[in-house]
């Protein structure tokens, strides 16, 4: 019984080690592809993504990343496919989700759309600071700047140093004429990374809030790194009543 059972476990063991042996390449492929594109070989990265879905048509990340150099390529269509393929094959597939988010915010702008792939992105992943960044600045695109303040709040609790969600923040809290908020959000930019325009900002704030000695103070900084943006800084307070 034990002689005849033997070539049979072997026989499965084999056709296992051979239905296995395709999805085995095609992670090699995806990892070449991956090496590719990080040296900026997109043609070389592209025909191996495409090898990794031909032995894995379930590849939802290699369709991902085809995508992407899709967009390179200005080939719009042909990207907006392969990330709806990766969804269907993966509904979970936060990556996806962000992709065409961005094709809707950036490529195609039609940012309803935009705001419901991060919506989908942030339910599958809420430590995603670049999907509540993303939606922050899809309302203040749409000039709903209240709707924009808590995902902007959101990015900050994840990583209080990323720059981009404080210049977000910022601009929700000015355009909604919440202008000390924005003056506390401007200057935490600047504490993170000294720039220019929070420091603009910041001075129309105090403008807007008729505190000139504050407005001066960010004057005098922003003259010492864009004496154009402070000259214009001035001109409103020079025109304070």
């Amino acid at each position: 019984m034990l002689k005849s059972f033997v070539p049979v476990f072997i026989s499965l063991l084999f056709y296992a080690d051979a239905a296995a042996q395709p999805y085995n390449n095609a992670a090699l492929f995806y990892k070449k592809g991956i090496d590719f594109k990080n040296k900026n070989m997109f043609p070389e990265a592209m025909t191996a993504f495409k090898k990794a879905i031909t032995l894995n048509k379930k590849y939802d990340s290699a369709y991902v990343e085809i995508g992407q150099i899709d967009l390179r390529n200005n080939n719009p269509e042909s990207a907006l496919i392969n990330f709806s393929k990766a969804i269907a094959i993966n509904p979970e597939m936060t990556d996806a989700y962000i992709a065409l988010g961005k094709f809707y915010r950036d490529v195609k702008p039609n940012y309803d759309s935009a705001i419901l792939f991060y919506k989908a992105a942030i339910k599958i992943d809420s430590t995603n600071k670049e999907s509540f960044y993303s939606l922050a600045w899809c309302y203040n695109a749409k000039t709903e700047y209240e709707n924009a303040i808590p995902y902007g709040i959101k990015a900050l609790e994840i990583d209080n140093s990323y720059r981009p969600a404080y210049s977000e923040l910022g601009h929700a809290y000015r355009r909604a004429q919440k202008f000390a908020d924005a003056i506390v959000q401007f200057k935490r930019n600047i504490a993170v990374s000294l720039v220019d325009l929070p420091m603009f900002y910041a001075g129309l704030c105090y403008t807007e809030l008729k505190d000139k000695e504050g407005a001066l103070e960010q004057y005098e900084a922003l003259k010492k790194i864009n004496e154009r943006l402070a000259s214009s800084l001035k001109k409103t307070i020079d025109n304070m009543k």
